[in-house]
């Protein structure tokens, strides 16, 4: 390794080493304000404008996932997102939902009505590729991405979930999706964690050209400009298999 390399792998490392660890199947605050590197984010006035922090997530199969924690302001359309603290004012899930020619039928509805936003916190966590090139298999899947995406560790990657707690029982999972232009690993794309998925209706959901995955089977997380109410979501990481990655 030389000497840059070197420098760069320390530095990574010191700036990872404070960072709380968790496991599979550990319940967290999503934000907590005392934690090693947690950033609170203020808007002109004084407002309270967004949080990034970080956690490290410890597994058997991929040694320690160094995660970063994202809740930046955005503005979205209302039949895109989840509000879990006033789901009023978000897309509303119900039994059409759970239908493919159901779901399909209320979502051409709903592209028929004028356009609403939402504005607020936008909620993502992710793995930076400068944070996972360090490691042997994460760099042999990079560069083999064709032959690694049928690998046994792209396939435990891709059952990796990240579900998130909020107040009356509502909670929402988000699968991992790999190699993205976000980051190596990302959460973004949630679903009630109590149906699982709802049916992909491809293309309806989203006209957009620039629009080329398919999302439909869940949505982005919308949460208010407040730093109480943000900090008490919990979350957790677990892997759908009979035993833990």
């Amino acid at each position: 390794m030389t000497d840059e390399k070197n420098q760069f792998s320390r530095a990574k490392d010191n700036h990872w080493k404070n960072i709380e660890i968790v496991r599979p199947g550990e319940d967290f605050l999503l934000f907590e304000k005392d934690r090693e590197r947690t950033q609170i984010r203020y808007a002109d006035g004084g407002k309270f404008g967004g949080l990034k922090s970080s956690i490290r997530l410890e597994t058997q199969a991929f040694g320690i996932l160094n995660l970063s924690i994202s809740a930046a302001p955005y503005i979205k359309e209302r039949n895109a997102v989840i509000t879990p603290f006033d789901l009023k004012q978000g897309y509303t899930v119900d039994q059409n939902d759970f239908s493919l020619q159901r779901r399909v039928a209320k979502i051409n509805k709903i592209r028929r009505d004028p356009t609403e936003t939402i504005e607020g916190l936008y909620i993502f966590v992710y793995v930076a590729y400068e944070d996972i090139l360090s490691d042997g298999w994460a760099r042999a899947f990079l560069s083999e991405p064709g032959q690694a995406q049928e690998s046994e560790k792209a396939a435990l990657l891709q059952r990796l979930f990240l579900t998130l707690k909020f107040p009356h029982g509502l909670s929402f999972t988000a699968q991992a999706q790999i190699n993205t232009p976000r980051g190596f690993l990302l959460f973004r794309t949630f679903f009630p964690s109590d149906t699982g998925p709802l049916p992909k209706v491809g293309h309806l959901a989203s006209p957009s050209p620039k629009q080329l995955e398919d999302r439909t089977d869940g949505f982005d997380l919308i949460l208010p400009f407040d730093l109480a109410k943000v900090q008490t979501v919990q979350a957790r990481f677990f892997f759908l298999t009979d035993q833990e990655g």
